[in-house]
């Protein structure tokens, strides 16, 4: 009985730390000046279907939008997180900005969060908890790869 307690308590824990680095990566885009939050309609079904389905190993999704000619700095998004970007990619032509970091959840479960700018148009921060299994399944597959790599 005490295990499934301890295994229970240490789930949610590792919810909420995942969950705190969305959170946090969130209010600093959202305090960077020039850009504003764009409401999202309909995201919270179609997070609680993603939630009920798992539609292609997601298991759940988060998604912030924001719009504005405002600048990130990224300085600050880096000391959000005590993990260290997988990638971290800058076009000095145009100044689009990605920053993906990733961890393990437990299991087959993995968290992914990215942060892509572009100055001259949207903002997002997505966060993903996607099964490994399925997405090295839905890459492997020659039919998924070629469309995945013509995009």
């Amino acid at each position: 009985m005490s295990k499934c307690v301890l295994i229970a308590v240490a789930f949610v824990l590792s919810a909420v730390n995942a969950r705190a680095d969305f959170d946090s990566l969130v209010r600093v885009v959202g305090s960077s000046r020039g850009l504003h939050r764009r409401w999202t309609p309909g995201i919270s079904f179609v997070r609680f279907g993603v939630r009920m389905i798992h539609p292609a190993g997601v298991h759940d999704f988060q998604i912030a939008m924001f719009e504005g000619d405002g600048d990130v700095d990224f300085e600050r998004v880096l000391h959000t997180t005590p993990a260290i970007p997988m990638v971290r990619t800058r076009d000095n032509r145009t100044g689009e900005t990605a920053v993906i970091w990733a961890r393990p959840l437990g299991g087959d479960l993995f968290e992914m969060l990215l942060l892509a700018h572009d100055p001259k148009d949207d903002t997002v921060v997505v966060r993903a908890v996607v099964d490994a299994e399925m997405l090295a399944r839905e890459i492997a597959d020659p039919k998924h790869a070629s469309r995945i790599a013509g995009e």
